[in-house]
């Protein structure tokens, strides 16, 4: 019998930054002014994350404070 060769699939995981929808990415942009230490927190957790869920309790907090978003889920393309 011959070798089985299969071949290896390489996936680009695409982050919740990536994925935030061009209106919340503007509005942070925006209060980035304001807010800019809290807009590079969540920025940075953004661009570490490609999941909802796995975002941090306090980066959903802070988005909450400078944006009014209450539920996260609604900011970001859907895959």
């Amino acid at each position: 019998m011959g070798k089985l060769k299969t071949k290896t699939m390489t996936y680009k995981i695409i982050s919740l930054l990536d994925r935030l929808k061009p209106e919340y990415s503007e509005e942070l942009g925006r209060v980035n002014l304001k807010y800019p230490d809290i807009i590079a927190s969540i920025t940075n957790d953004l661009q570490e994350e490609s999941l909802i869920h796995n975002l941090r309790y306090r980066t959903i907090l802070d988005i909450k404070f400078v944006i009014g978003v209450d539920n996260p889920f609604v900011m970001f393309k859907d895959l």
